[in-house]
């Protein structure tokens, strides 16, 4: 089908009545569309339609496209039969993708048109080409390409190509050089933080300590008062009662040990966590006088519980 044909089937169908209505008054080509009434529209439409079937018959498909997208898009955005012209100039210049777009809009949007069967011919010969998904890769390949462009380190374009990377300088070119002590002053050490943890424990069961101490001192003077002569000269308690005998054997006993157990682990672990705590600070002011002296002072290496003779406890190990 030459293109003067296809052409004149175009004229013939696509816009039908509505833009053989009569001409309004004539504007300029430039004219703003928001401020044309819908007959001024219409007829701007009908003048752009014309210059697009006659770029199509002399063979300018790309000419024909602009026109009866500017006459769609701008003045008469619902004569839906222009998605037909577009298609068919879209397709002549080879972009399937607003050519595949636009036909189907013509079917969506166009549900009685002899022109149906054409259209979803040539829909049709567009699916079998492949021309979608090439052009569709085509494109994502030039984003991406633009996109790698776009993240080129500003040392490798420009009027900076020449200059030595800052990276590669050398002490003693006039700069000091780098210390790592910046970390250091971000993030809390680890004896600084096993001295926290060490002296919050510590204290917690030096207070149970005293807490298990008053207890025992209240059973023993229990177990005093019920073993006392009373006002018949006999004990008031009955050691054969359970609740007494379980006061002597169990009670108090259980008491006792606790104090002792929860005051020495408690002040062991309390002075341990201190002096970690002491060494954290003393080793840190020394580094921040003398940048030779950091990794000079003792660091936590271990830390975990340990048994000992007649309880338990806990265990540091520290490297000078």
């Amino acid at each position: 089908m030459t293109c003067k044909t296809l052409a004149r089937r175009m004229l013939a169908m696509a816009l039908g009545v509505s833009l053989a209505a009569a001409p309004g008054p004539t504007l300029a080509q430039d004219a703003d569309p928001a401020s044309m009434s819908d007959d001024q529209k219409l007829e701007r439409a009908k003048v752009l339609y014309g210059e697009g079937v006659a770029a199509l018959e002399g063979g300018d498909a790309a000419l024909a496209l602009v026109k009866f997208e500017q006459a769609y898009d701008d003045f008469a955005p619902d004569l839906h039969t222009f998605n037909f012209n577009i298609g068919v100039a879209a397709q002549q210049v080879g972009d399937c993708i607003k050519a595949k777009r636009a036909f189907e809009r013509f079917l969506d949007l166009v549900p009685k048109h002899k022109a149906r069967k054409e259209v979803q011919q040539r829909l049709l010969e567009i699916e079998r080409s492949g021309c979608v998904a090439e052009q569709q890769a085509r494109i994502e390949e030039e984003e991406r390409q633009k996109a790698a462009a776009a993240t080129v380190e500003p040392s490798q374009t420009g009027d900076n190509f020449d200059a030595p990377e800052l990276g590669k300088r050398k002490p003693g070119d006039g700069e000091e050089p780098p210390t790592d002590a910046g970390p250091e002053r971000t993030r809390p050490r680890g004896l600084l933080v096993a001295g926290a943890v060490l002296a919050g424990v510590g204290g917690a069961a030096l207070i149970g300590g005293a807490v298990s101490l008053g207890v025992a001192s209240r059973r023993a003077h229990e177990l005093a008062a019920l073993s006392s002569p009373g006002a018949t000269g006999f004990p008031a308690g009955d050691y054969r009662d359970e609740e007494v005998s379980g006061l002597d054997r169990r009670g108090l006993p259980a008491a006792n040990a606790a104090s002792v157990g929860l005051l020495v682990g408690g002040g062991v672990l309390a002075a341990v966590g201190v002096t970690l705590i002491v060494i954290d600070r003393t080793g840190k002011g020394r580094a921040g006088s003398d940048p030779n002296a950091r990794g000079g002072g003792p660091r936590l290496t271990g830390l975990g519980p340990s048994l000992v003779r007649g309880g338990a406890g806990a265990a540091a190990t520290l490297r000078f």
